[in-house]
């Protein structure tokens, strides 16, 4: 099973259990495998769920939850695991809502089909990391037939066509033999570079003022917001 962990990337291992039992979540972790554990329970305790939380898991769910709930509280761990801690992604530019299934830029929808929403979403969720085809396949045709292997490299094409529409003219890159990644930097703000004519100094506009006849002791607070 940690082989076949290796062997595939997966967003999310699922482990259905009558009882919590917590040596496959032992064994799953000493084999390094990184990718979020859920565990849905038939009957539980708290020190059971206490345990499982101790060995790895991410999350317990009893087994009775709703449909709705439980998919709910899936795509949340996906979020949380690729540090993510909204349901819309902010790539620069670019907005992906999870939960709306749609691709903005700059406000604008991004017209993808169901399957290419799917593939911007894998890569925009693991922006830093290069996917390769099979991971690729794996995640978007899991239980069905998949198709040919160039069907990843037709998709890709088609998004990009559709991106550079916008403006943005290398969404992704492309690592031969290997995969692609979602290039960060082409979905930044355009801006725009003056030239040395533009700038000049220009006289202000004169303003009537009440002068202040009191001193005035002032603290000015310097501020920095920090990116969580």
């Amino acid at each position: 099973m940690v082989e076949t962990l290796r062997r595939s990337h997966y967003d999310i291992i699922v482990v259905q259990q009558a009882a919590s039992d917590v040596r496959i979540i032992r064994q799953i972790r000493k084999g390094k495998i990184s990718s979020p554990i859920v565990v849905i329970r038939k009957v539980g305790t708290p020190e059971g769920e206490v345990n499982l939380f101790s060995a790895g898991a991410d999350d317990c769910i009893a087994e009775d939850v709703d449909h709705n709930v439980l998919l709910a509280r899936l795509r949340a761990v996906i979020r949380r695991a690729g540090g993510h801690d909204s349901p819309t992604l902010h790539i620069g530019r670019m907005s992906v809502g999870i939960d709306r299934r749609e691709v903005h830029i700059d406000n604008a929808v991004v017209p993808l089909t169901r399957k290419e929403y799917d593939l911007l979403v894998l890569l925009a969720m693991r922006k830093t990391q290069v996917l390769s085809k099979e991971v690729l396949l794996d995640s978007l045709y899991s239980g069905e037939d998949e198709p040919f292997g160039k069907v990843i490299d037709v998709m890709i094409c088609k998004i990009r066509k559709k991106i550079r529409a916008f403006g943005i003219q290398e969404p992704f890159t492309t690592q031969w033999g290997i995969g692609y990644r979602l290039n960060e930097a082409a979905f930044n703000p355009v801006t725009v570079s003056l030239s040395k004519e533009d700038y000049r100094l220009r006289p202000s506009a004169r303003e009537n003022c009440i002068p202040v006849l009191s001193g005035i002791n002032m603290l000015e607070i310097s501020t920095s917001a920090e990116r969580l």
